[in-house]
């Protein structure tokens, strides 16, 4: 049964997905009313993109001005890493009842309540689980049980006290407190509010690490990345429309432990002090970021009929779960929020099939066909990003484009391409990406289409990035085995221009080389392998 989804009048959305051309990204309607696009690393410990619809270029950067600003300040408040946040001072002041600020009222009164909501599934406390296990993953093993014992057992106590009447919160426990997992869709919707208060804004996206808010006229076409195959240049799970509403994901394909060969989720059931193991993801969208924050947690705990239950519970919320076992499970709601088109082959625009490519007339009698791609290896391209400020602080994002040509030269498979805000538009350095542009890759693909990178995924570190090639080319067809180069450029506005190539052999034989870095490029390691297995 269709479920409705009302909302107020909004500009006309077009679905393309990007995966006919190979970009692993999603690209909207080209319109005379492009957004202004931002980029930034190192933001609350990760990523953050911003899109902005406004009456001039000012106007955009006004906006994202107040996003970074408002980001700054109550991470000044609510900063579990600052050792003088409001929070953290708050912290140190075991058993005494102190007047904190709105912000951390808010939040602190908004975890008793999704702990009281999901029975103990979401707790700051198990802060103290993180430690543990952190610990004990150095020494390349897993927590005792009688060391699981004694967190428990210090966990158990109350963290707080609050007085409504006096506005007044008091530590009651040393257990290592966190609220990472609610205070960033908080962060986040705060700063999307600062935004929309400017003049000549009418919309914005507002993407930090997977966690993002869509407002106003903007409408967000929002990849779900797999949990089970998360990479730059993945193809998405689903996608989903939202429009004034927030979605969160949370699970263990970023962050985790590895011990003897064993992956282990950084998320803990604070009732069991263990990491869960049955939910590898979910994703939630909520009207309030903090709820879809907290939500995008409990789910990963929670048994999926339990998840539901609550997820249904909570007015206008949706979830889709994905279990380790690669089932998924999605909520009566989320149905509201799903494309329907993209149900369609993920492998051509939405509503077409691709067009074959023109066979090439060969001047030879016989040519041997090359050998087809082994479907059981694929290419993988990690890169981080150079940090060009002092170390931890905030930078902006370079142009990148990743991608494979033959050994002719000719365009294969493109993986990326991260535009971001130049002085008159998102494609005006495009120019800088030599190559890429020399190889008018750009201009017949894209039509002066903006690439959209809007993928809501686990939170990831800031810099560093995956990019899995499958072998197959940009009609979504095996590639053959045989040689290839790879080809890492990045351009930063008033900045330089950076090229990282390796010509490799792709066969059946596998090998891992490390490339040399540059300005923008820190460091970059191709690997050509088996497929792995999902982590377990």
């Amino acid at each position: 049964m269709k479920h409705p989804h009302t909302a107020p009048p909004r500009r006309p959305f077009r679905l393309l997905t990007c995966l006919a051309l190979g970009l692993g990204c999603l690209t909207a309607g080209a319109s005379a009313d492009e957004p202004h696009v931002f980029s930034h690393e190192s933001v609350m410990g990760t990523s953050l993109e911003l899109r902005v619809w406004a009456d001039g270029r000012d106007l955009a950067r006004d906006a994202e001005a107040r996003v970074l600003g408002e980001i700054d300040r109550l991470s000044t408040i609510l900063s579990g890493y600052d050792p003088n946040s409001e929070f953290s001072r708050w912290r140190r002041a075991t058993g005494r009842p102190l007047a904190v600020s709105p912000s951390l009222w808010d939040l602190l009164q908004a975890a008793d309540a999704w702990r009281t909501r999901s029975a103990g599934a979401f707790d700051p406390r198990v802060e103290i689980l993180s430690k543990l296990w952190t610990e004990s993953a150095a020494n390349g093993r897993e927590p005792s049980a009688d060391a699981t014992r004694q967190a428990l057992d210090v966990l158990a106590r109350p963290a707080w006290r609050l007085d409504a009447d006096a506005r007044t919160a008091a530590p009651l426990s040393e257990c290592p407190l966190s609220l990472n997992a609610i205070a960033k869709g908080y962060i986040v919707e705060r700063a999307c509010d600062a935004a929309m208060k400017v003049g000549g804004v009418r919309g914005l996206v507002l993407n930090v690490g997977g966690d993002l808010r869509a407002v106003g006229e903007a409408v967000g076409a929002i990849g779900v990345v797999d949990p089970l195959a998360d990479s730059e240049s993945s193809t998405p799970l689903t996608v989903i429309e939202v429009h004034d509403r927030a979605v969160a994901s949370s699970g263990r394909s970023q962050r985790g432990f590895s011990i003897n060969g064993r992956w282990h989720s950084h998320i803990f059931d604070p009732r069991t002090g263990q990491p869960v193991e049955a939910v590898a993801g979910a994703t939630i969208v909520a009207p309030r970021s903090a709820d879809a924050d907290a939500l995008a947690t409990i789910c990963n705990v929670l048994t999926p009929d339990e998840s539901l239950r609550l997820v249904d519970a909570t007015a206008d919320a949706a979830c889709l779960i994905v279990l380790a076992d690669g089932r998924t499970v999605r909520s009566a709601r989320w149905a509201r929020y799903e494309h329907p088109a993209f149900a369609q082959s993920a492998a051509s625009p939405v509503g077409q099939e691709p067009k074959p490519a023109k066979a090439e007339k060969s001047t030879e009698a016989e040519k041997p066909a090359a050998a087809p791609w082994n479907a059981g290896y694929e290419l993988a391209v990690d890169f981080e990003i150079n940090n060009p400020s002092d170390a931890g602080r905030r930078y902006r994002r370079p142009y990148v484009a990743v991608w494979v040509e033959d050994k002719e030269g000719r365009p294969v498979r493109n993986l990326i391409l991260w535009l971001s805000q130049g002085g008159a538009g998102p494609f005006q350095w495009v120019p800088d990406l030599k190559r890429w542009y020399r190889a008018d890759q750009l201009r017949k693909q894209t039509d002066k289409r903006e690439m959209i990178f809007t993928m809501a995924r686990a939170t990831r570190a800031p810099g560093k990035y995956k990019v899995v090639w499958d072998g197959k080319n940009d009609l979504g067809k095996l590639a053959p085995q045989g040689d290839y180069t790879i080809f890492i450029e990045a351009a930063r506005e008033h900045g330089t221009y950076q090229s990282i190539r390796k010509d490799v052999t792709l066969a059946a034989t596998p090998f891992t080389e490390d490339l040399k870095g540059n300005v923008e490029i820190k460091s970059a390691t191709i690997e050509y392998r088996r497929k792995p297995e999902p982590k377990k």
